[in-house]
């Protein structure tokens, strides 16, 4: 009975030089025995390379003892490298460099994923850790609307929603790359770079007011969120920090980020425009900073004006709702929109 509700395997996985035997036997085996196919989908792995793409061999010298880099660089960075860096039916060139010194491996791409993905997730939640002891949160006070919310709060809402959906079609259509991709985007460049940056000084000292209760029930939801969208992937650190945040609030039931449901999307929380507006937000500033840089004019020195072409009508109101963000992040006093009437565009 059992059998018959799991049969045939939803996936498997295995090298791509075992199209024309273990994959090949398995349907055969199964269309004699039962006249069905043996599974529904296979992901054909691709090979580990050396950085020049050459097949490893102890022969030459280019082999990698996996259990050497999940010894100095734990299973989870090792995991995310591959899966992250190349779709597993491609072959990966894995880059690592001898040490002259020591005669150790330089793995840089694990260093780099590390850094740029675990320890930026490990800095947001020591960052929520530190507050929340300070101010005793204990998320005992009743959830905020999120509609009641400021925008800030209500755009990495709308976003980590958009991005529990983005997840599980990549997860549904096993396409688990385009799925770390997307987690490391959000954490890094959204929830660390501009959300916690910009709402920092609401965690700080002051009145244990509403303000302050939404920006901690916000950054918990997104980081408990995170951590059930990246088990698959990152299983070891995610469970650390889910049960380190749960175990603390006791919101949720499960003992593990393991026997938890996968996250289900609240369309209600999905606001595009505003999603919309914050990415020109983003990219406007990173722009003027890239100008700032290239003429040698530091953030810290005021600049008076900055001239945005104004594409359409749209773009200038989606544009002037997030103005006072922009002038901030670039310490510019003012922003003139122009148009084709300026007479200053050339096309």
């Amino acid at each position: 009975e059992k059998f018959g509700k799991l049969f045939p395997a939803d996936f498997i996985a295995e090298g791509v030089d075992q199209t024309r035997g273990w994959f090949f036997t398995l349907h055969a085996i199964s269309t004699m025995i039962s006249d069905s196919v043996s599974f529904k989908n296979i992901i054909s792995n691709g090979l580990v390379l050396d950085k020049f793409g050459n097949k490893m061999s102890k022969r030459l010298g280019n082999a990698v003892d996996p259990f050497e880099v999940i010894e100095q660089h734990g299973a989870d960075a090792l995991r995310w490298y591959m899966i992250t860096n190349a779709q597993p039916w491609d072959n990966l060139k894995f880059d690592f460099e001898k040490d002259p010194e020591t005669g150790k491996n330089i793995y840089a791409g694990i260093d780099e994923v590390k850094r740029k993905f675990f320890g930026t997730l490990y800095n947001i939640y020591s960052f929520f850790a530190l507050y929340a002891n300070v101010d005793k949160y204990r998320a005992s006070q009743p959830e905020i609307p999120v509609k009641e919310r400021n925008e800030l709060d209500r755009w990495i809402i709308s976003l980590l929603n958009s991005l529990i959906l983005e997840v599980k079609e990549h997860y549904e259509n096993y396409e688990p790359t385009r799925t770390g991709r997307a987690i490391q985007t959000f954490v890094a460049d959204h929830l660390s770079n501009w959300y916690v940056r910009l709402g920092r000084k609401r965690y700080w000292g002051g009145e244990f007011n509403n303000d302050k209760i939404s920006a901690y029930q916000t950054l918990y939801q997104c980081l408990l969120t995170v951590t059930k969208l990246a088990s698959p992937i990152a299983p070891f650190i995610t469970d650390r920090i889910y049960r380190d945040l749960n175990h603390t609030t006791g919101l949720e039931s499960c003992e593990s980020v393991h026997l938890c449901a996968f996250p289900e999307a609240n369309s209600d929380y999905i606001d595009k425009l505003l999603e919309e507006r914050m990415q020109m937000a983003q990219d406007i500033s990173s722009m003027i900073l890239s100008l700032r840089r290239k003429v040698n004019i530091k953030v810290r020195q005021p600049l008076q004006q900055i001239m945005i072409p104004v594409l359409n009508g749209n773009f200038e109101a989606q544009l002037r709702l997030v103005e006072p963000i922009i002038l901030t992040e670039t310490n510019i006093k003012e922003i003139k929109y122009l148009t084709d009437a300026s007479g200053l565009l050339i096309k």
